[in-house]
């Protein structure tokens, strides 16, 4: 599963818009469809700054590495 569409669901999951994302992160309205989307290359720090308002845990796999 991709991580757009999990930060989407919980986001909606938890009854708030892209723009009440966006204010409690401090990133932008276009940042967080960007992210949702899927588009671009969001940064760790963009993506942890998200995952901290939604309860969501940022795991890190290296490939061949178990």
């Amino acid at each position: 599963m991709k991580y757009g569409y999990l930060i989407k669901e919980r986001r909606a999951e938890l009854g708030l818009t892209q723009q009440d994302l966006s204010d409690y992160t401090g990133l932008s309205v276009r940042i967080i469809k960007s992210v949702e989307s899927e588009k671009g290359n969001p940064s760790l720090s963009t993506l942890e700054r998200i995952a901290e308002i939604l309860g969501l845990e940022i795991v890190i796999k290296v490939k061949g590495v178990n």
